[in-house]
């Protein structure tokens, strides 16, 4: 077995876990071939620029979380993990940042952290497949990791970057339309400003601001949001199915204009189509392998093309086309709507742009 595990633990979280776990993979794996401790970093040498070149050796990183891993404090009350200076939060990052293959071992029973409690560099730990080690199971446990350990290293590719690839274009496409309808709504909201409709301003005002974040969030791969996702998609699917069902119904008789009308449900589609993507468990979609049939093939050549990435992307600002026709029918300026469409466009470049660094870190390809 040629692969180097690393184990990444906190001392005074699970140092009695991680020894044994460490003496059981050194019989399989051979002591050689595992990396534990950082008493050996030699003086004077820069101990993150020392931990980073460990970390890159290695094949597969274990991080074992205990019950006091997430909220242990130093003596000035500060939370280890976000600390610059955290030996667990450096090599954790590092080996997210290379893409190595990472397993979370839950020490009898703790929780996987959610990516809203981890710090930025550490929030994609909160996707990877976690297994449970327990002390009074320890033996059963045990060879169920080293089992699936070698099931992983025994891969050219140990992670299912096909799936992780996948998340970040749904995630860019979910983006980039809820930012799209964001700058409609500041959009509506200089109108507002300009028309002196105090209500209309407060109602564009609160109606922008989750909008935004939830893209924001969502454009991080960050789970936590799906429920806040879920709901402002639900929400703007009931707005949709109002205006169909009674133009009047929030008193702006632009809403009545049959052109309008005619592609208010396109913008209800795409609605639907992001509360079903948020109401996925997203971490089931970063473990997806592309199958090596037909499908699977046109699924990566789909997501790798920078062709046709960008037309699903502008099919985003399609979904959204309603909007300057909304605002050019409100202001009577071709100039305000053809601004919108331009800010709309820069969005979803921004998003694309986002995606195509995801795929350059991970690129999804398909067994042969």
């Amino acid at each position: 077995m040629a692969g180097k595990i690393f184990i990444n633990y906190r001392r005074d979280d699970s140092i009695a876990v991680a020894g044994r776990l460490h003496d059981r993979l050194a019989d399989t794996f051979g002591r050689d071939n595992l990396f534990m401790d950082v008493d050996n970093i030699p003086v004077g040498i820069d101990f993150e620029d020392y931990l980073n070149n460990q970390v890159a050796q290695c094949d597969a990183m274990l991080s074992v979380i205990g019950p006091n891993w997430l909220n242990a404090k130093d003596e000035a009350n500060q939370r280890r993990l976000d600390k610059p200076d955290d030996f667990v939060a450096i090599e954790l990052s590092a080996a997210l940042a290379r893409n190595i293959l990472v397993v979370p071992v839950l020490v009898d029973g703790t929780h996987m952290p959610k990516a809203s409690e981890l710090p930025a560099s550490l929030k994609p730990l909160a996707l990877r497949n976690a297994i449970q080690l327990r002390n009074t199971n320890f033996g059963i446990d045990a060879e169920q990791l080293i089992t699936k350990m070698r099931e992983a290293l025994a891969l050219e590719r140990p992670e299912h970057t096909e799936g992780l690839v996948l998340l970040s274009f749904i995630t860019a496409l979910i983006a980039s339309f809820l930012f799209n309808v964001t700058a409609f709504l500041y959009a509506l909201l200089f109108f507002f400003i300009y028309s002196g409709n105090n209500a209309g301003l407060l109602a564009a005002v609160v109606t922008a601001f989750p909008f935004f974040m939830v893209g924001l969030v969502t454009l991080q791969r960050d789970e936590s949001v799906r429920m806040y996702g879920l709901v402002i998609c639900v929400g703007g699917l009931l707005a949709v199915a109002a205006i169909l069902a009674s133009p009047q119904f929030f008193q702006i008789d632009v809403l009545t204009d049959p052109s309008i009308q005619g592609w208010i449900p396109i913008l209800g589609l795409f609605f639907m189509i992001f509360a079903m993507n948020f109401g996925v468990d997203w971490k089931k979609i970063a473990s997806i392998r592309f199958a090596s049939n037909r499908a699977g093939k046109i699924m990566e050549r789909w997501i790798n093309s920078p062709w046709l990435a960008v037309l699903t992307f502008l099919g985003a600002v399609m979904s959204v086309l309603v909007t300057p026709q909304i605002l050019y029918r409100l202001t009577d300026s071709l100039a305000a709507a053809f601004a919108l469409v331009g800010v709309q466009l820069l969005v979803t470049g921004f998003c694309y742009v986002r995606y195509r660094k995801a795929l350059a870190a991970n690129p999804a390809q398909v067994p042969s």
